[in-house]
């Protein structure tokens, strides 16, 4: 077993915006948004609004804004080289190195140097290439390695998790005020934060974001578990895994997935899929979906890996219950790069754009209930509505029933809504949860289908 560690330090200094004035940002953000309502594609107020976001700290949403700004009409000419270098220095500031020094490559190709950028964007340039190597002997002084959760290990989980030292380092060189900014899950965070807190570099007062990459030697399967995530009922705990099926070799089963394979193999390529399922009272994965895939063959391939899965179940009250789940996998070479383990979840879990106003929230997976039998054969159908409250991360805090058609139906209905996942929602750019409210009908003799209503204004922004 291995555990590569990636060492980011991270200085962010964004342009200023060539003479706008940064008194009362919701006046300047509202005018800029009126100017979008007049004219969609006007480059210059997304570059506005994005230096407005990225001055509150909103990385996320001016991240999106100046990518929007690069799609708009470009005018004045100065906005596509800043653009650029506005966008690496936030993929800086959130430990994506790969993706900071892409955009600084693309503003030294635009020859554009008005105020400097192209002298700006070669800096961060040399900057970022000399924080990717893991030894930063003018920053790191020393450093402890990582150990895998036992858990972790067990379930063979590879990714990153990304460590921020807020506070920068003390007058010992020691990070301060560690929060985990990337999570990967089944004890791997606390590991890397119990590791990073060993770490020690020349003192600094600026944010210093670290990554700590999970990977595994000599694993014997091409599949690899990427991502996972539990959604528990309110007091229960998690499931936890107890052995993991991966097969050894290639791993696939029938002669499309073969080909796929050699295709991805000769490409330098990965497949993934995204499966939501649930743990039962058994500890067995149940009712499994396929909510992402690159390529439907690989549906199959990846639900057979999982079933073989086994689980300590989620508990409540001394009970083992039901929890949702959703986990990643990739099948690719024995050997899976964290760089490429990103870029699958990158394209896994695309950013969401930014809206100003929350109205009919999108679904990315909306598994129909079933239809009980005791139901169809008591000859029972109609239409039930439910009220869903759509968290931050885009799953169901609550759901309830408001007008039913008995315990039977109103329980399949209630189990398949908790497990609809939602893009996550926002109000001003800024996570936000969200009343959602769907009518599913029932039609004899097995018929189902659910719809979207129009939800009651529910949302609030999160608490800082």
């Amino acid at each position: 077993m291995k555990s590569s560690v990636l060492i980011a330090v991270l200085g962010f200094s964004l342009a200023v915006g060539f003479g706008q004035s940064v008194a009362d940002p919701a006046a300047q953000l509202l005018q800029y948004r009126n100017d979008l309502e007049a004219r969609r594609n006007s480059s210059l107020a997304h570059f506005r609004i994005a230096e407005i976001l990225t001055r509150q700290g909103d990385y996320q949403s001016a991240a999106n804004e100046f990518r929007e700004a690069l799609s708009g009409d470009l005018q004045p000419r100065w906005l596509e080289v800043w653009a650029h270098v506005n966008l690496g220095e936030i993929y800086e500031l959130t430990g994506q190195r790969d993706r900071a020094v892409n955009e600084y490559r693309l503003a030294i190709r635009t020859d554009d140097d008005t105020q400097g950028a192209l002298t700006e964007a070669k800096a961060h340039l040399q900057s970022a290439d000399a924080v990717t190597s893991s030894t930063a002997p003018q920053e790191l002084l020393s450093r402890a390695e990582p150990e895998y959760s036992e858990e972790a290990r067990l379930a063979e989980l590879e990714g990153t998790v990304i460590v921020t030292a807020a506070g920068g380092t003390d007058q010992s060189g020691r990070p301060v005020d560690l929060r985990v900014t990337q999570s990967l899950g089944l004890g791997l965070d606390e590991k890397a934060v119990q590791a990073v807190d060993r770490w020690r570099f020349k003192p600094d007062r600026k944010p210093t974001s670290m990554a700590v990459d999970f990977s595994l030697d000599l694993k014997p399967s091409r599949w690899h578990l990427i991502g996972v995530d539990f959604r528990p009922p309110e007091g229960a705990t998690r499931p936890t895994v107890l052995s993991a099926f991966y097969p050894a070799g290639a791993g696939v089963f029938n002669s499309a997935a073969i080909e796929q394979g050699r295709l991805l193999g000769a490409m330098g390529r990965q497949a993934f899929v995204t499966l939501a399922f649930d743990v039962d009272e058994q500890g067995v994965p149940t009712h499994i979906q396929a909510a992402r895939t690159s390529e439907d063959v690989w549906i199959d391939q990846a639900m057979t890996v999982l079933r073989g899965w086994r689980f300590q179940p989620g508990m409540k009250d001394g009970k083992p219950v039901p929890v949702s789940c959703t986990f990643d996998f990739a099948w690719g070479p024995l050997d899976l790069e964290p760089k490429e383990i990103a870029r699958i979840l990158r394209e896994l879990r695309p950013t969401p754009a930014p809206t100003t106003f929350l109205g009919h929230p999108e679904p990315i997976y909306s598994p129909e209930p079933a239809y009980p039998e005791q139901a169809r054969n008591a000859g029972v159908d109609g239409t039930l509505t439910a009220i869903l409250t759509i968290g931050e991360d885009g799953a169901p805090l609550d759901v309830r029933v408001m007008q039913g058609l008995g315990s039977a139906i109103d329980g399949s209905v209630s189990n398949a809504l908790r497990r609809w996942r939602f893009h996550p929602p926002l109000l001003n750019g800024q996570p936000a949860t969200e009343g959602v409210v769907v009518e599913v009908n029932f039609q004899l003799p097995d018929r189902v289908s659910s719809k979207i209503l129009d939800p009651p204004r529910m949302a609030r922004p999160a608490q800082p």
